[in-house]
């Protein structure tokens, strides 16, 4: 289980809210949502001996932020929903700009999720994407490529910008646990920050960069050259 996976609850589960103050209609919605199938969030778990999901949900145009308590493991936990699959719903304008993304990471090892709004909207039917939402996507990365991945990126992010004005922000994981903002990384990297924040499934710290990716000063200035 790491941070963004699925968790699809069954009947039988128990859960508990973490907030008090929700009115009785949006609690009674997460039994609907639990009944239709709709997945949940696996948060960070900052609460020991406690398994903590999420989701959001819209009424009277008012989104609610629902974190769950659950007092067992789940029985079914799946990776987040792959970028590849949302491509119908995205704009017409970058759908052929994001199977070129997602084709270019595969080339490089690396799968492409999304999460957050344009997620939520396609699971739940809901109207979650606004005109300025951003995409979340999060890269999972099993090879020692993080330079080529970044250049990647902001390639996408400038496409989706000029084309529709389209923002792209999220995460990128590395080693299998290590999720860190991409485009902080990218900023660190630019303007020789030493540190970053690293969300694991259990904490957010900093870590050096250098002992974090591992590179030398050659590849360093390599992205930076080719970023320019």
């Amino acid at each position: 289980m790491q941070r963004h996976d699925l968790v699809y609850l069954q009947p039988h589960e128990s859960y508990d809210f973490m907030s008090t103050s929700l009115p009785l209609s949006v609690t009674m919605a997460v039994g609907k949502m639990i009944e239709s199938q709709q997945p949940f969030t696996v948060c960070r778990q900052d609460i020991k001996n406690t398994i903590k999901v999420a989701t959001s949900y819209i009424e009277n145009n008012r989104k609610y932020r629902l974190a769950l308590k659950l007092s067992k493991a789940p029985k079914v936990i799946t990776p987040p929903l792959e970028l590849e699959t949302l491509i119908p719903q995205l704009p017409k304008q970058i759908q052929k700009q994001t199977q070129q993304f997602i084709d270019h990471c595969s080339t490089l090892g690396c799968a492409v999720h999304v999460y957050g709004s344009f997620a939520n909207q396609y699971f739940t039917g809901l109207p979650f994407v606004r005109p300025t939402s951003d995409l979340d996507i999060l890269i999972v990365t099993q090879r020692n490529n993080i330079s080529q991945v970044l250049l990647a990126v902001e390639s996408f992010k400038r496409s989706t910008n000029s084309t529709i004005s389209l923002k792209v922000d999220g995460e990128v994981r590395l080693h299998g646990c290590n999720d860190i903002s991409f485009n902080e990384l990218i900023y660190a990297i630019m303007f020789d920050i030493p540190t970053v924040l690293v969300k694991t499934l259990h904490d957010i710290e900093l870590q050096n960069i250098d002992v974090l990716l591992g590179w030398n000063t050659d590849e360093f200035e390599h992205f930076i050259r080719s970023n320019k």
